[in-house]
């Protein structure tokens, strides 16, 4: 179903923000992005997002002034209370943000009203409404990037949980003794075993882009291989859970290609139910536009 009207649309992530206009017609335009320069605050990463918001907002009014924005809607990392736009909580990825009321710093700066849920209940709702999820009425989203979330779709609703905190995927626990260190002193959570951040440091590589290309012109990488065994389990025991229709995997991660998805796959099967062994893992649709969609639906919901 189409928009009513344009929305300024925002993702915020642990290493860049993404901004644009939502068309009615679910077409992102006058795409921007900076870096999210999260360590230094989120006070200063609100400046940063308000000011590529009005960078935005100049670049629609230049071409269509007609049809400016009145309501932004942004998908944000960290657990989100959608009522108030506050972040309840945030690892390690997004310091300082537990409890910063993000909704209400950028409706001050942007002058308009803010809309805020979790970046990939936003990316889950996107892939229900236009993308991949569109077949199934129960599924779960988990992207793969900086670190690792998860989108929980039920009935073809988001299920949030309390406080916004449902689909903490990466701190499903993989290992009980000896772990990697992750979250408030927690070890041995899927996030820090599976991250693309984590495949790319353990390979050497400089960036996931360099990683992908590698690996998808057939090179081997070790430290891919590890982390599509390990997400495999992890997904196996959400399954067990949730049996939901299908697992759909989004984030930086899907650069890595069927080749990557095969070894998730493979992992799954392993650690399954027989019962569960055909739920398909299968990609995205939309891409790096998921959140900035799944943000303008989150807005029209208001």
């Amino acid at each position: 179903m189409p928009l009513i009207e344009p929305i300024l649309v925002f993702d915020i992530g642990g290493t860049k923000v993404a901004a644009a206009v939502l068309q009615p017609d679910f077409t992102v335009v006058d795409r921007m992005e900076v870096a999210t320069e999260a360590a230094r605050g989120p006070e200063h990463v609100v400046e940063r997002v308000v000011g590529l918001g009005h960078q935005v907002m100049s670049a629609q009014a230049a071409r269509d002034p007609s049809s400016l924005p009145r309501q932004a809607g942004v998908a944000s990392a960290g657990q989100i209370d959608r009522r108030t736009g506050t972040v309840t909580y945030a690892t390690f990825h997004l310091p300082g943000w537990s409890g910063f009321p993000l909704g209400q710093r950028l409706a001050q700066g942007l002058a308009m009203p803010v809309a805020i849920d979790n970046d990939v209940n936003c990316h889950a709702l996107a892939e229900a409404t236009i993308g991949a999820g569109r077949p199934f009425d129960h599924f779960l989203l988990a992207a793969i990037g900086t670190g690792v979330g998860g989108g929980v779709v039920i009935d073809r609703k988001l299920y949030r949980g309390r406080l916004g905190g449902a689909g903490e995927i990466g701190q499903v626990l993989l290992e009980l003794r000896g772990g990697r260190p992750c979250s408030d002193q927690l070890t041995g959570c899927l996030e820090v075993y599976t991250a693309s951040s984590v495949m790319v440091k353990r390979s050497g590589y400089a960036s996931i882009q360099a990683l992908a290309a590698a690996y998808t012109s057939g090179s081997a990488v070790p430290a891919v291989e590890e982390a599509a065994t390990w997400l495999g389990q992890g997904l196996a025991s959400i399954a067990h859970v949730l049996a939901p229709e299908a697992i759909l995997l989004g984030g930086s991660a899907v650069l890595l290609g069927e080749r990557y998805l095969a070894a998730v796959r493979l992992a799954f099967a392993r650690h399954t139910l027989a019962s569960h062994r055909d739920i398909p893992v299968l990609s995205v649709e939309l891409g790096a536009d998921s959140g900035l969609i799944g943000a303008g639906l989150v807005a029209s919901e208001a």
